[in-house]
């Protein structure tokens, strides 16, 4: 056991006063008291670097070691199960673990285990001993975007990391030993000479679920316009394409385009490949298109083309690949480049740890990586760009890289 250190600078009844004071202020916090996302943000980053400090480092391993991987697990089993899905659809209201465990089929003693994780880890509210209720975080795993995360961490993801330390060993640590059809995804899922968007055309139903996943993460971003000033766009803008999405999904950010100038809508483009823009969300006057970006881009002379986490998906050789397409299909002077990407910052430690999440699963999935902003410079340098801007915001993990031909 630890013995306790004597406060030798005579402040202790300070330090008691400000802990109350701390606790009384923390357990009285409501979500809805935040005045702007920026706020949010800066008081998600605060609470997690005042988590760091006040824990011990047991405490910190059972946390990233034991605790979070253990929600991993108890939310598979749940979304298995339809828990949350079913439970809404009987009423939504407080319901114990027995009548749960009648909802779903599954045994009461087992459900009731992982119900208590995710209660103590404040995903599910306990209302009382045995009875729970459902949350804001449970109803919104009830859609499919949200919804599909922990099957794509459980199939996707997680394979991956755990066959990457081997791979990595046995090719030496080098950065570069990993590639697109031969990495740690690869070894995982036993289809060396196949990229993981290869696979995904073979597999449709991990397909859907990665789709559901990734639209899941567009919705809970900062809107690209509320980073990069789009009126921008509409100065000294001639007849023809506004802008091009390329790569776009199923929509999403074309259509906050669109709902922000519906004046515009018939000058917008979608493209993505034909089994993905077959699902398109947006409007019915915003052109969809078929395209693969590593073939060139068919719509000329466009005032933006817009790549929102393209070219974080692939090493830097695809990435010059997809851009040289572009090129020739921009005016100069006129045609902007617009990546909504993330730009790692040189102080690491002030940013969201999404961005290194994010990074390490780049690597894995795509042998890829998330960029620096001398990174991204220099990539746009090759392909025959110079960086404008890059826009930030204080509530966004990305930023807008605007860009023009040299």
């Amino acid at each position: 056991m630890t013995k306790a250190t004597p406060n030798t600078n005579g402040d202790s009844g300070h330090s008691a006063g400000c802990s109350t004071d701390l606790l009384h202020l923390l357990n009285a916090f409501e979500n809805t008291s935040i005045d702007s996302e920026i706020e949010r943000s800066q008081l998600i980053s605060a609470a997690t670097t005042f988590l760091a400090r006040l824990q011990s480092p047991w405490e910190t391993i059972r946390r990233h070691l034991v605790d979070s991987p253990a929600v991993q697990l108890s939310l598979k089993v749940c979304m298995d199960l339809e828990l949350f899905q079913k439970w809404k659809d009987a009423g939504n209201g407080d319901k114990t673990a027995a009548e749960l465990a009648q909802l779903t089929g599954c045994d009461e003693e087992l459900l009731q285990r992982f119900l208590r994780h995710l209660a103590v880890e404040h995903l599910l509210a306990e209302v009382a001993p045995g009875t729970y209720a459902q949350t804001e975080f449970t109803l919104a795993m009830c859609t499919p975007h949200f919804g599909a995360w922990p099957q794509y961490m459980h199939e996707t993801v997680l394979d991956t990391w755990k066959a990457m330390p081997k791979v990595l060993a046995d090719r030496g640590y080098k950065n570069d030993s990993l590639t697109v059809i031969d990495g740690a995804f690869q070894v995982a899922t036993h289809t060396t000479g196949q990229s993981i968007f290869d696979y995904f055309a073979s597999h449709p139903g991990q397909a859907k679920t990665f789709n559901n996943a990734m639209t899941g993460y567009g919705a809970e971003r900062c809107s690209w316009l509320d980073i990069f000033p789009s009126t921008n766009l509409l100065e000294h803008v001639v007849e023809g394409p506004l802008l091009v999405d390329v790569g776009g999904n199923i929509g999403h950010d074309v259509e906050k385009f669109r709902k922000r100038h519906p004046d515009k809508a018939s000058r917008l483009v979608l493209q993505d490949l034909p089994a993905v823009v077959g699902d398109a969300i947006c409007g019915d006057q915003v052109q969809v298109m078929p395209h693969n970006f590593f073939e060139p881009q068919p719509v000329r002379h466009a005032r933006a083309y817009y790549l929102h986490s393209v070219l974080h998906d692939w090493p830097d050789a695809n990435a010059l690949q997809i851009l040289e397409n572009l090129k020739p299909a921009m005016k100069h002077g006129y045609s902007k480049l617009l990546l909504n990407e993330i730009v790692v910052l040189d102080r690491i430690s002030t940013s969201s740890p999404q961005v290194t999440s994010f990074d390490l699963a780049m690597m894995g999935l795509c042998a890829a990586q998330e960029r620096t902003e001398l990174m991204w410079r220099t990539l746009l340098g090759r392909a025959g760009f110079k960086v404008i801007k890059i826009w930030t915001s204080e509530a966004a993990v990305e930023s807008i890289i605007e860009a023009e031909i040299v």
